[in-house]
């Protein structure tokens, strides 16, 4: 594993690089408030097979924070990343994508298609925020219905920077221990991983990534629907969807239902696995990546 550092208009951008320069390209887009290093575990399965390139978004990890809301915008987060690559000499490539990097990673197959060969989203690119708040705020009237009404780009920030906010552990310890609950195979590529996305900050460890940086997201997913680019894609591209907690299923069947009708992604689901699968899964997230690239591996980045 190498980390490496470039400059993008001024910006600080790190990533992590695996396998050899002659492999096919896999590049990696995490989730919100997770880091470059949360794709390890697939990465070092995978690193004799592709050249995997994950990238911390900004404002996560050490990549730099945007200095504007605008910044974070979805066209101009597609122009970032085509940069990232282009400076990092990227030819032809896989995305393996999770959540909030699954969205970045669907615009930028619709504005620079012809660079991705296939694409892997693992439990995003499928919500688009109205429908998803139109959904939740029928359930909430459910007596049973015991999640937040998130119904509104308002609430959703609101109750991101309440968690962002609450976030604190008095020592690295402490957070591994109740990280580690979360998960039934903790390792050391794991807690490797969740090291990444916090920092020691008035002797508290907290989330690198801020509330600005959150609440900037959230808008910019919201003000570009992603059901909206539906028909422009193509069909080397597989979905891979959480089935936990299972309160959420229902959430995820009516989401789902757009994209079966409007899209041709190929989808599965991950039994036993919350929206962090490629931690819960990771034999079955790699497993699926095989399977789905295994076609194209002789097209070479």
């Amino acid at each position: 594993m190498k980390e490496i550092f470039i400059s993008i208009n001024h910006y600080c951008v790190r990533g992590h690089i695996w396998g050899a320069n002659n492999l096919p390209t896999l590049v990696c887009l995490h989730g919100l408030g997770n880091t470059s290093l949360s794709f390890i575990e697939i990465a070092e399965e995978l690193k004799g097979e592709y050249r995997i390139i994950s990238i911390d978004l900004p404002g996560h990890g050490k990549s730099a924070k945007l200095d504007t809301e605008a910044e974070y915008e979805m066209r101009k987060m597609t122009t970032w990343l085509y940069q990232v690559l282009e400076e990092l000499n990227v030819g032809k490539f896989y995305f393996l994508a999770h959540s909030y990097g699954a969205d970045i990673a669907l615009h930028f197959m619709k504005e620079f298609g012809s660079q991705v060969i296939k694409g892997i989203l693992l439990d995003g690119g499928y919500t688009t925020k109205e429908h998803f708040y139109c959904i939740v705020d029928e359930l909430a009237t459910k007596p049973d219905w015991e999640w937040p009404n998130i119904n509104s780009v308002e609430k959703e920030i609101h109750y991101t920077t309440e968690s962002f906010h609450s976030f604190e552990y008095p020592s690295y310890e402490a957070f591994y221990i109740e990280e580690g609950k979360s998960y039934r195979d903790w390792n050391e590529d794991k807690k490797a991983a969740s090291k990444d996305y916090v920092k020691k900050v008035d002797g508290k460890i907290r989330l690198i990534v801020d509330s600005e940086v959150a609440r900037s997201v959230i808008k910019s997913m919201a003000q570009s629907p992603i059901n909206k680019i539906y028909s422009q894609l193509e069909d080397n591209i597989l979905l891979l969807v959480a089935t936990l907690p299972e309160e959420f299923t229902i959430i995820n069947d009516t989401l789902l239902e757009d994209v079966k009708n409007n899209t041709k992604m190929e989808i599965k689901r991950i039994e036993e696995a919350a929206h962090m699968l490629h931690w819960d899964q990771p034999a079955v997230v790699i497993k699926e990546i095989r399977e789905f690239l295994a076609k194209d591996i002789f097209i070479k980045s």
